[in-house]
């Protein structure tokens, strides 16, 4: 009797001390991050047969286990994955907020400026010193939109800078969690692995930070494999695969994800990941790259309409006027719009023919064996046609896309190179003229559309025209739209032309005929008029002292529609870019503090869970005392008993 009396002492001993050790560490570990509370599982010995009667035979602790509930644990992991994907957009858009009002004004600023001293130079066109303060501030616009597009830019390089660090943290999470679940399957059982566990979740919420996280149990083994963005493995059991960041294919500086497991390399969809990278991807691909677009196109339609007007007009030397602006058709900058894969043999000229036309956005050129394929960024396709010199070509959005030489492709293989007509005309734009005789304000030409024409044409003046040809005229479209009728206003008679034809495609030249077999070429009339389509010409001598028609003309582009499909002026396109980044960062803010909210109540549902109550573990701790102290006495009854047996005997 009394050595039963000492095994179920000790077995009371043995279970009050695991319950003070499991208190104890729960006390210890309360502000331990991830930490879940544990609770030990006791259990009655089975009972023993004796006489007539089962009798007890003490307790074990059969189990300690983790107050965890996976379903409010992976809640939790979500809406981490959420608030840190959407604090970091945030984070973002206010800078790029802050650029917009701040540094990228500027760019409109010096723009108004421009137009301003243009306004006053029409007053007296042939001051020097109000035509140098033109210049002076045409070159500061340029110079402002460089200084915006480098801004823009070393933003987008922090940017991969940053997804380069992140990527550090996630392959080192992997490969803890690897070495995890390598201690995981060393262990004889999950008894004692709470710990482990634990660890391992506090882990995976920090790899939630970055990316979206999916975890799966792997059948018959305490390892997890643990799955990133939309399917991607990072962690199999007990290997990790790696994340790099690798230059994008054309364009090297879009810089994307890979998934790098031994030689194998795997691009990871940016769409798809969630968390800060992908926050950052989606900022820095659809934010950052339309900001540069957009002060791209505001940049290429400020410089084509100066040059175009400058170069209708006549300057203070009886000149005909030069580009205010570097061409916006450059050689150079009709390559740079093509950006080739590496080591294609390709030769691909993008030229800008129609400023109102031009898209925001990249295009690709998909080139087989024998055919070429533009796709645009609603995923329209425009075939490429061999044109009069045997040259691929296409025309869409303004654009003209040559290719000069193609690639050299066997059957079967593709290229394709990506099409970015907008990204540098910010940082490439500068002022070609520096003499102040040198600007056009003169104009000999001036054009005046009617209001009831449905084309878009436009005209322009012929390169040196005669002062012969000076006068009052309005041309005329026939109802077929293919012949051209000028009429001499203050005879009220045709003009005789080399010409007559029209192209609704191609245009046409408008030349005087003088003799039997001479002409003078007077005016080009472009592509895109209709039928009836009618404009009232004033045509002046070549050089005329005093002339500011041209200098009118400047100002009024200031407010002219002539972007954007006749929806926008140049400073349109700012405030539309300014409006865009704030309503972005507006709307970042609601849903952060929206994601913050679900955050805090996952949080809230674990803590409740899991989290350690110091009350409940000091009340335990003072209850399982009494419990050792009483079983120790179980062992001094019983031993005391069995002295006294002895003795009787």
């Amino acid at each position: 009797m009394a050595l039963d009396l000492m095994q179920i002492g000790v077995s009371g001993l043995r279970t009050s001390q695991k319950q003070l050790d499991v208190a104890s560490h729960n006390i210890t570990n309360v502000n331990t991050p991830g930490y879940s509370r544990q609770v030990v599982e006791q259990k009655a010995d089975d009972a023993q047969w004796n006489g007539n009667s089962y009798y007890g035979t003490g307790a074990y602790i059969d189990n300690v286990s983790r107050a965890y509930d996976q379903f409010a644990a992976r809640e939790l992991t979500l809406s981490t994955t959420q608030l840190e994907e959407a604090n970091v957009k945030q984070q973002h858009l206010a800078m790029l907020d802050d650029f917009t009002s701040k540094s990228a004004v500027n760019s409109v600023n010096s723009m108004n400026d421009f137009y301003h001293s243009v306004r006053s130079l029409a007053d007296n066109p042939s001051d020097l010193g109000s035509r140098q303060t033109v210049l002076e501030h045409a070159n500061q616009a340029a110079v402002n939109l460089n200084n915006a597009h480098e801004t823009l830019t070393n933003i987008r390089t922090d940017v991969n800078q940053q997804l380069s660090v992140s990527l550090d943290r996630v392959n080192a999470l992997g490969q803890e969690l690897a070495a995890v679940n390598t201690s995981l399957q060393q262990q004889p059982s999950s008894d004692g692995n709470n710990d482990l566990f634990d660890q391992q979740r506090t882990l995976i919420n920090e790899l939630a930070q970055y990316t979206q996280v999916t975890v799966l149990a792997d059948k018959g083994s305490l390892a997890n494999t643990v799955i990133i963005g939309s399917g991607d493995t990072l962690v199999s059991g007990v290997s990790a695969s790696q994340l790099k960041l690798v230059d994008g294919d054309p364009d090297i500086a879009n810089k994307q994800i890979a998934l790098i497991n031994g030689n194998n390399s795997k691009p990871i969809k940016s769409d798809t990941i969630g968390g800060s990278l992908g926050a950052m991807l989606t900022v820095r691909d659809d934010v950052i790259d339309e900001s540069l677009d957009k002060l791209g196109q505001m940049a290429i339609g400020f410089a084509s309409q100066m040059n175009d007007l400058q170069q209708q007009g006549v300057d203070l030397n009886g000149q005909q006027g030069q580009a205010l602006f570097n061409d916006i058709n450059s050689p150079n900058a009709m390559q740079q719009r093509a950006l080739k894969p590496f080591g294609s043999a390709s030769d691909i000229s993008v030229k800008i023919d129609d400023i109102n036309q031009l898209k925001i956005g990249d295009y690709q050129l998909v080139s087989d064996a024998t055919s070429h394929t533009l796709i645009d960024q609603q995923g329209n396709k425009t075939a490429l046609t061999v044109n009069a010199k045997g040259k691929f070509e296409a025309k869409v959005d303004g654009l003209d896309i040559t290719i000069n030489k193609p690639p050299t492709l066997m059957v079967g293989e593709t290229e394709t190179t990506i099409i970015q007509p907008l990204r540098r005309g910010a940082a490439d734009i500068s002022l070609a003229i520096t003499d102040p005789r040198g600007l056009a304000g003169h104009r000999q030409l001036t054009a005046i559309a009617a209001e009831s024409n449905l084309g878009s044409a436009t005209i322009t003046k012929a390169t040196a025209v005669s002062d012969n040809a000076a006068g009052r005229y309005q041309l005329q479209l026939n109802a077929a739209g293919d012949q051209v009728t000028v009429t001499d206003l203050k005879t009220n008679t045709n003009v005789e032309l080399a010409d007559n034809q029209y192209s609704a495609e191609k245009g046409a030249t408008i030349a005087f005929k003088t003799g039997t077999t001479s002409s003078i070429p007077v005016m080009t009339l472009s592509a895109g008029a209709k039928a009836n389509d009618s404009f009232e010409i004033e045509l002046g001598v070549k050089n005329a002292q005093g002339g500011n028609g041209n200098f009118l003309a400047m100002q009024q582009v200031q407010h002219q529609k002539t972007m954007a499909n006749g929806k926008s002026s140049v400073i349109d396109l700012f405030e539309g870019l300014a409006t865009d980044v704030g309503m972005l960062k507006k709307n970042a803010d609601k849903l952060s503090e929206v994601n913050q909210l679900d955050f805090d109540s996952a949080s809230e549902r674990v803590s409740n869970l899991s989290g350690v109550n110091l009350d409940e573990e000091a009340a335990n701790l003072m209850k399982f005392q009494q419990s050792y102290m009483a079983s120790s006495r179980i062992m001094s009854v019983a031993k005391e008993t069995f002295d006294t047996l002895m003795r009787a005997v």
